[in-house]
């Protein structure tokens, strides 16, 4: 493998979450996963926002960038109980699975060459009863 010269910054924010408990708002967390070897991996996963049906998160995450290889990336959307912080007391609410490539050339990020970083805009996903869906969205 050769040495990674560039990183990727993603922020993540999701819209429309559905109410699945009619007497609260879910609280959503986010997980980014990578796989590696046929093995989805956790890489580090956002905060919970309590009661928000469209939370804009503040984690960044920053994943090396390889020109040359396929780096699939799965975004999961969790319901964490507001008694635990943990996945395993969590409503898996859906994913969305996508290459590091298809999101720096969708407009969600801007690719530079050589050492440096690339910064992505914050991307929506947005979800939809069925699955989770990436919307490119024009803020920071």
């Amino acid at each position: 493998m050769l040495p990674c010269l560039t990183k990727v910054e993603l922020r993540v924010a999701c819209k429309g979450i559905s109410d699945r408990d009619a007497l609260s708002k879910p609280d959503p967390c986010v997980v980014l996963k990578m796989q590696s070897h046929g093995q989805w991996f956790e890489v580090d996963r956002t905060e919970v926002i309590r009661s928000s049906i469209s939370p804009v998160f503040s984690k960044v995450f920053t994943v090396d960038y390889y020109f040359e290889e396929v780096q699939r990336l799965r975004f999961e959307l969790h319901d964490i109980s507001s008694n635990h912080n943990g996945l395993k007391e969590a409503d898996f609410l859906g994913a969305m699975e996508c290459t590091l490539g298809q999101v720096t050339l969708t407009g969600a990020g801007r690719c530079l060459v050589g050492r440096g970083t690339i910064t992505s805009n914050s991307f929506y996903l947005v979800y939809d009863k069925t699955r989770l869906q990436p919307v490119v969205y024009k803020g920071t």
